[in-house]
């Protein structure tokens, strides 16, 4: 009895756990971004080959250092984009768009491809910053989601 029991607890077990996935080698080429850690159960129709490696934006360690040093952090939420600012653009190379319910509050969020679980989009202008597949960046990073 006691045999099955712990065989019962054994496959509960594993049929509750989350299917979590990262890319191979990744922690090596994301360095201090940290490496994105994925839940496949939750997105059964995405390849995996498009999901992002890099957990946090490439500006993030500008954004939340100062000098590049990582005792100086800058806990502070990031600055609200004005009105006349448009509804999207490209910033030191990387494409951001308006985001949040009301407009003029001025949230915004850094863009991902593939529906914002791919790699953040880069720029040389706002033009590039347009597209079908470009949404807020999902995941569990510091530059995920909308806000200022």
């Amino acid at each position: 009895m006691q045999l099955t029991a712990t065989f019962l607890a054994l496959f509960a077990s594993q049929a509750l756990s989350v299917n979590m996935w990262s890319h191979p080698n990744a922690e090596a080429e994301c360095g201090t971004l940290g490496v994105m850690e994925w839940d496949l159960d939750t997105l059964k129709d995405y390849k995996i080959a498009d999901l992002r490696k890099c957990k946090n934006h490439p500006l993030s360690e500008s954004l939340h250092t100062r000098n590049g040093r990582d005792d100086l952090n800058v806990l502070s939420k990031r600055k609200c984009v004005s009105p006349s600012s448009g509804s999207y653009g490209c910033s030191e190379g990387w494409c951001w768009s308006r985001c949040g319910e009301v407009w003029n509050r001025g949230e915004w969020c850094w863009l991902a491809k593939n529906n914002g679980t791919g790699n953040w989009k880069s720029c040389s202008n706002a033009g590039g910053c347009r597209g079908s597949d470009l949404f807020c960046g999902k995941g569990n990073c510091k530059e995920c989601g909308c806000s200022c």
